[in-house]
């Protein structure tokens, strides 16, 4: 477990290379769903990079904004792992069950609210600056990528959305509730936490 905690944004990166080293080599004969689906797994990998590690601080916010004052590199760890494991779902899967195309609009959902949540997060977060960790990749790498995605997986989806966006939620609110277990935050006291959220009145 300790070596996951500590290693996960770094095996991530390995199997996004995996990823681009396939594209690469494939490309010719690939269908444009699942290089668009390569292009959004390269994304999501340095999004990461980008919320954690270049500029990085993007746990600190969220903690802060929740009022946690006190965390251990391993807590920060083990709760990136947890969304880690969740791009794997939301990503990976994807890319690999390319034919099933409702699998694909997850990978577009997330890019979208990516793209909303790290510009809405500026003025959530109160920052001073128009920006917030992970925001440019966001918008220039996921952003575009989920259109590419809705273009080609969108028509004749039909109810593939309702299975999208269960799919999306089951695996979004497994990984919220592992990242705030890894802080010790035990997920009955989440509302408690989330009036906060609203009423902006987390540690700042």
């Amino acid at each position: 477990m300790r070596f996951w905690d500590t290693y996960n944004l770094h095996l991530l990166t390995l199997a996004c290379l995996c990823v681009a080293v396939y594209l690469g080599v494939c490309w010719e004969t690939m269908p444009p769903l699942k290089r668009a689906l390569g292009f959004f797994v390269i994304g999501i990998t340095l999004h990461e990079w980008e919320e954690t590690r270049f500029p990085g601080g993007f746990f600190d916010l969220m903690t802060r904004k929740f009022g946690i004052s006190e965390y251990t590199p391993q807590q920060v760890g083990r709760a990136h792992g947890a969304a880690v494991i969740a791009i794997v779902f939301f990503a990976f899967v994807p890319f690999l069950l390319s034919d099933i195309r409702w699998l694909a609009l997850v990978s577009g959902v997330l890019g979208v609210f990516e793209a909303f949540i790290h510009v809405a997060g500026i003025r959530i977060h109160r920052l001073k600056y128009p920006y917030s960790p992970g925001m440019a990749t966001a918008l220039v790498c996921l952003l575009p990528s989920s259109v590419l995605i809705f273009t080609y997986a969108a028509p004749g989806a039909g109810w593939g959305w309702a299975a999208a966006i269960a799919y999306y939620l089951a695996v979004f609110a497994v990984m919220e509730v592992l990242v705030w277990r890894a802080f010790g935050i035990s997920p009955k006291d989440l509302p408690q936490k989330m009036a906060k959220l609203r009423g902006g009145d987390g540690r700042r």
